[in-house]
């Protein structure tokens, strides 16, 4: 709406007398515009950025282009996930919304890397392992640990879920929601 109004007006400008050219339009209906869409270009940025250094990272410690791709493609999905399911639940990009983002960018690679890493450390230096056993070693290696964190993160969202702060409610469906996907994906 706002473009439209602010061509409309150039418009005018244009076929404006002289002196008068310099038209512009303001309303308090438009004063978190800008603020808004600084926000979402952040958001994305910072999902790219994560996405990129993550791949970066697990392409360094694992020498597997493979395992680079599965890995970035989980996090892309639980960062999806996460974000299809709150505006599906009607949520909007806010302060309180962006600041959880960041943390769910966080939260949403810590799993995935973990078992990536135990994946690729399964066999021994110059030695090859199938992917069954690295795939078996992974989830009996870290994933009873991951499992744990998952449990205690869970329980702390839910009790989380019920303070009186707004921020701590939206927090806590947000690292709720993430660690489920992240512990799905």
């Amino acid at each position: 709406e706002w473009n439209r109004i602010e061509d409309w007006v150039q418009l005018q400008n244009k076929n404006a007398p002289q002196g008068v050219r310099n038209g512009y339009f303001s309303s308090f209906d438009f004063w978190w515009y800008d603020t808004n869409g600084q926000m979402l270009q952040t958001a994305y940025s910072a999902a790219g950025i994560a996405l990129g250094c993550s791949a970066a990272v697990i392409l360094f410690s694992s020498q597997s282009v493979v395992l680079t791709l599965f890995c970035t493609f989980t996090i892309g999905y639980v960062l999806t996930s996460v974000t299809a399911t709150l505006v599906a639940m009607g949520w909007t990009l806010g302060f309180l919304e962006a600041i959880c983002f960041a943390i769910l960018i966080g939260v949403s690679v810590d799993f995935v890397i973990h078992l990536g890493h135990a994946y690729s450390t399964a066999a021994a230096p110059g030695e090859e392992a199938d992917r069954g056993f690295r795939t078996r070693h992974a989830l009996i290696q870290m994933g009873p640990s991951i499992l744990a964190t998952a449990l205690t993160t869970i329980l702390s969202a839910i009790i989380m879920l019920f303070t009186v702060i707004t921020f701590f409610q939206k927090f806590a469906l947000i690292l709720f929601l993430t660690v489920v996907q992240a512990s799905i994906g």
